[in-house]
């Protein structure tokens, strides 16, 4: 299959490339639950609602502590275990940050990708001493030309800043790239960067992609290749 009018694809990293995002969310809920607070399904909706906050705006060092006390006061944990969950919850959300797997298929669509000659990027809110250690270990560092983190621009996503970036590095045109991510905000900045754009339905943030508007839709990554070759 070759992709005639498409030299780069560009990817976001949380959510997308690595399995992520659920986890945060049932850690988050767990270790309320471990410090006796009882969790409604409302409350559910809630810690998700805030959690795509967070992640939206996670370029702020002080993002993960609003959202964690935020959570701590919503569902009634008095002063004293609200600190004592941040603490904990700060432990488990660094371990899944770093232990997190990849996908299904990411290996075998980066290998594909590459194999067709196309010009790989990461566009990532990690900062680089978060992102490149993780795509070392996951093994995947080889596969990309460029890696653009939240220390490399100057606005983040949604801003088309990262994304330009990276077109930039890989030496690309924007009417010959494609930006992928699993949150509304790779949609926005690849749209504002003037490339094309693929939303992953696989998170927590269907509803938003869909509403977003990408150019298309996938449901895993086994679908992205065919997905590229219709755009």
């Amino acid at each position: 299959m070759v992709l005639a009018l498409i030299r780069a694809v560009l990817f976001d990293l949380d959510g997308t490339l690595v399995d992520c995002i659920r986890p945060m969310e049932r850690a988050f809920v767990e270790v309320v639950e471990e410090l006796g607070a009882k969790i409604t399904d409302e409350d559910r909706a809630n810690v998700a609602e805030n959690l795509r906050s967070l992640l939206i705006q996670r370029s702020s060092p002080y993002a993960g502590v609003v959202f964690l006390w935020r959570l701590g006061r919503y569902v009634g944990l008095p002063r004293h275990k609200n600190l004592l969950m941040i603490f904990k919850a700060f432990r488990r959300l660094k371990r899944i940050t770093e232990d997190s797997p990849l996908f299904p298929g990411a290996i075998e669509l980066l290998a594909q990708l590459r194999g067709m000659s196309l010009k790989l990027g990461i566009v990532t809110t990690r900062s680089a001493k978060e992102a490149l250690p993780l795509l070392k270990r996951l093994s995947i560092a080889h596969y990309f030309d460029a890696v653009v983190t939240r220390d490399d621009a100057a606005r983040s996503k949604p801003y088309p800043d990262p994304v330009q970036l990276a077109l930039k590095l890989l030496s690309a045109a924007p009417e010959e790239a494609v930006m992928i991510g699993d949150m509304p905000t790779d949609i926005d900045s690849g749209r504002g960067a003037g490339t094309k754009t693929v939303g992953l339905l696989v998170g927590i943030f269907n509803k938003e992609l869909v509403a977003a508007k990408p150019d298309a839709l996938a449901g895993s990554l086994q679908e992205i290749t065919p997905v590229l070759s219709r755009l």
